[in-house]
C-alpha cells in the first residue's frame, strides 16, 4: 500500500495534508534537523522512508556539508523528493526506490526517519531495524526518529489520543477523524515512548528524548564510540 491510499489522499496533496493530520508536524522535523549532532565535515545521512523529502530537506539544511542516501519504495513519492531536493542544488545527494526493512543500510554518520517506522507492526522486526541501524553507524553515529509514540500509562494514552482528534476535528468531522484514526491503527503500530527507548537501549544505544508532546516524540539514538 502507497503512503497516499494508506492515508487517503493523492501524492500532489501529500505535503499540504500532512499537517492537517499530524499536529506539530514541521516543529518536530525542524527539531530532528536540528539534533544532527555533532556536526562532521561532509557526514553521510540516511534517510530512512524520506517520502516527499520534507525531512531530508531540512536536514541537508542543518547539516551544510552533509551528503545524503533517501530510501523508500514509493516512487510517486520519490518522484516528489527529487524535484523538492534538486532545487537545493546540493551535491552528494541520491535517492533510492528500495526497502529499509530488508538487508544492510548504507554506512552512515546519520540515520533519519520520520514516521516511516511505525509501518513496522512487530517488536521483533523493529529490535531487528535497530541492530541493522546501530551496525551501519560509525562510532558516534546517530540515529534520529519522530514518530507517534504515546505513553503507555491507559489514563495519559487516552488524553493523548483525545488530543490527536481534536487536533483532527480543526480540519475534518469528527466521523472522520475518528475514521482515520481506526483506518491507521490497522495498517501501523504505535509503540510507546518508553518501549522505544528500551529497545533502542537493549541494541546498545545511548538515546535521549529530545521532544516530546501528547501522542508524539523526537528521540535521538547515539552509537557509542567504543562500539
Amino acid at each position: 500500500m502507497t503512503v497516499a491510499s494508506h492515508l487517503r489522499i493523492r501524492v500532489a496533496e501529500y505535503d499540504r495534508k500532512i499537517s492537517t493530520f499530524i499536529p506539530y508536524y514541521r516543529e518536530m522535523l525542524t527539531v530532528a534537523a536540528a539534533a544532527l549532532q555533532p556536526r562532521l565535515s561532509s557526514p553521510l545521512i540516511v534517510d530512512l522512508g524520506t517520502g516527499t523529502g520534507a525531512l531530508a530537506k531540512l536536514c541537508l539544511q542543518a547539516v551544510p556539508s552533509g551528503r545524503l542516501i533517501g530510501l523508500d519504495t514509493d516512487s510517486e513519492m520519490l518522484a516528489v523528493a527529487t524535484r523538492r531536493l534538486r532545487a537545493t542544488q546540493r551535491p552528494g545527494v541520491e535517492l533510492k526506490q528500495k526497502s529499509f526493512t530488508r538487508g544492510a543500510l548504507p554506512r552512515a554518520n546519520y540515520i533519519t526517519a520520520a514516521f516511516s517506522l511505525h509501518h513496522i507492526r512487530t517488536r521483533g522486526l523493529k529490535v531487528r531495524l535497530y541492530q541493522r541501524c546501530l551496525e551501519a553507524l560509525y562510532a558516534g553515529g546517530t540515529m534520529v526518529s519522530v514518530d507517534c509514540m504515546p505513553p503507555s500509562q491507559p489514563d495519559l494514552h487516552a488524553s493523548a489520543m483525545q488530543a490527536w482528534i481534536r487536533h483532527l476535528e480543526r480540519h475534518y468531522s469528527f466521523q472522520d477523524a475518528t475514521s482515520h484514526l481506526s483506518a491507521w491503527a490497522k495498517e501501523d503500530r504505535y509503540f510507546p515512548l518508553e518501549q522505544e527507548v528500551e529497545m533502542l537501549r537493549s541494541e546498545g544505544f545511548k538515546v535521549e528524548i529530545v521532544w516530546r508532546r501528547d501522542s508524539f516524540a523526537v528521540i535521538r539514538a547515539t552509537k557509542p564510540r567504543n562500539s
